[in-house]
Order: structure tokens, then C-alpha cells, then sequence
């Protein structure tokens, strides 16, 4: 089951080129085209994911891995050197200098392509998934949510970029192109080191060999992009409608974005028969793959 345009809340989902992108201030359907549209250049590094399964960590852990530990710009000056390219639009990356760095949620199929360009995609589990993009869904519409009726949303994609189970499959059958790295958000948490230096690699072997050859700038690059440390520096602001004196207006508003940034936490908020309801839903999608098979071992 997946959205349709008559089954969503428009004032929370709105449909570009048939599909369901947020419907928040944030987002505007000329320019998620034009991102939907841009041509990556040759030497470009993308992040790519869906909403909450660990895009900022990754955004910032390729900072530093490209700066050898320098680069940690607070949320504002991020927004200049790694683009969220549906919130700023396609002029922003014309300003960058290489290796460009930028990200977008946008699935697979909808994003044009460039196999000098390198993506990473991140994916977490789905019921972490879940619970994070229910919190974050809350908090920038500073109104109450039921969570029952969002779970509902999200097991049928009724929610900003679609279902997260197709999200990752689309991306998970190129996982075998050379200029692709699937990244699992838990095994980056468990084994942090390993990882960075995987990623290190497939960037480049100069920024693997700058980090593998100093110790002491991996430990910074890891103890820089601990949750801890994001936590403690780095404030995030977002567009909301404010109902003022003149009426609705938008304005910059600070949000607890960094929440908890654990392994296991959604299973706390879900009752066994939605627990059961999101399996089924993943295996249904993603049986037969390693993803799935991660998921499946906890």
C-alpha cells in the first residue's frame, strides 16, 4: 500500500510529480523540482537518506573526514557548505568549491545521475526511523500529533517522502555500483572507527591514508561527530508558521533536533502488534536482503 494524493492531509504532504514530498513552509514544489532535475557534477559528494536514520551525523562526519578533522560548522553556516538542497535550492551549489558536498532525501528513481559523483545513503531501523521522524514531525508543527495515526501514515507512506521500506530498496539495488556506499546507521554506531574509515575510503584513498596514517585525527573526527559533542555545539533552527499580532508568519525557531541518538529506542513507543505490523510491512519489501536480514538479527 502506498500514498495516494486523496489519502494524505494536504496541509502536511504535498505531491510533486506524483510524489508526496512534506507540505511544510520549508519546501516549495518549483524548486523540488529543479533539485529533482539538477545533473550532479563529476567529483560531487552527496549524502542521501530518508528523514531521521542519521543524514546530520553522516553530514558531518564527511566534513571532517574531508577536513581531517578542521570543518564543524554550527547548523546556519552548514546550510552554506553542505546544502539540504529541497530547503535551499540548486543556485546555493553553484558557490561551492570541490569537492561539493550537499544532500537531499529524494528516492533513487527521482534523482538525476552522474557516476563520477559520489552518494552515500544511511538507513536505520524502521521502528527507530519511526519514532525519531514522529518526534521531529511534532516539533516542527508545534502542534499535537497522535501516534497511532501516524504509525498508520507511515506503514502506508502517508508522510513526506513516501515509505521508508521502497526508499531504501530503490537505493539497496545499486548497492553494487562503485560510486554507492550503504551505510547502516547501527553498524556506524557500534563500530565507529571501522566505519569511519570505510567511508574515508570510498571517498578517496588521499582522505583514507590522511586519517588511517594519524590516529589522532581519527580520534578527533570521532570524538568531533559523537552524539554528545553534536549535541553540545550545534543549535538548529527551523521555518515555522507563527500566528502573530498581523496574522501567520514565518520565523526562525530554535528545535531540540538532536533527541536521543540511540539504537533501540522506538521499540519503547510501539505496542507488539505494531511492532509485528512494521516487520511484516519490511518483509514484504525488503525480504532477501542483507538490510533485512540486519534488521531481523535483533
Amino acid at each position: 500500500m502506498t500514498a495516494t494524493q486523496e489519502s494524505v492531509n494536504s496541509s502536511y504532504v504535498q505531491f510533486v510529480r506524483g510524489y508526496p514530498f512534506p507540505g511544510s513552509v520549508w519546501f516549495k514544489k518549483k524548486v523540488l523540482e529543479e533539485v529533482m532535475d539538477y545533473n550532479p557534477r563529476s567529483g560531487d559528494i552527496i549524502v542521501s537518506s530518508y528523514p531521521k536514520t542519521g543524514t546530520t551525523w553522516l553530514q558531518y562526519i564527511v566534513l571532517q573526514i574531508i577536513s581531517k578533522g578542521e570543518s564543524f560548522p554550527n547548523s546556519e553556516d552548514m546550510e552554506k557548505v553542505f546544502p539540504y538542497m529541497e530547503r535551499t535550492g540548486v543556485e546555493v551549489l553553484n558557490s561551492l568549491k570541490p569537492p561539493r558536498t550537499y544532500m537531499h532525501h529524494i528516492p533513487y528513481n527521482l534523482m538525476q545521475k552522474n557516476e563520477k559523483a559520489k552518494v552515500l545513503y544511511i538507513y536505520r531501523r524502521p521502528e527507530d526511523t519511526l519514532v525519531s521522524y514522529y518526534h521531529f514531525s511534532r516539533n516542527i508543527r508545534g502542534s499535537f500529533m497522535d501516534f497511532d495515526q501516524y504509525f498508520e501514515n507511515f506503514l502506508s507512506g502517508n508522510v513526506g517522502y513516501g515509505r521508508y521500506f521502497e526508499h531504501i530498496l530503490l537505493y539497496h539495488k545499486h548497492k553494487d555500483d562503485k560510486n554507492l556506499l550503504m551505510i547502516s546507521y547501527e553498524k556506524l554506531h557500534a563500530n565507529k572507527k571501522e566505519e569511519i574509515l570505510r567511508i574515508a575510503r570510498f571517498l578517496g584513498e588521499e582522505y583514507f591514508n590522511d586519517i588511517a596514517a594519524n590516529e589522532s585525527i581519527l580520534n578527533k573526527i570521532i570524538k568531533q561527530t559523537s552524539f554528545d559533542h553534536m549535541k553540545s555545539n550545534i543549535s538548529v533552527a527551523i521555518p515555522k508558521v507563527i500566528n502573530g499580532d498581523k496574522g501567520p508568519e514565518v520565523k526562525l525557531t530554535e528545535i531540540d533536533f538532536f533527541r536521543k541518538g540511540i539504537v533501540g529506542d522506538g521499540k519503547n513507543l510501539l505496542s507488539l502488534e505494531q511492532l509485528k505490523s512494521l516487520k511484516d510491512v519490511a518483509r514484504s519489501v525488503l525480504e532477501g536482503t542483507e538490510i533485512y536480514r540486519e534488521w531481523m538479527e535483533k
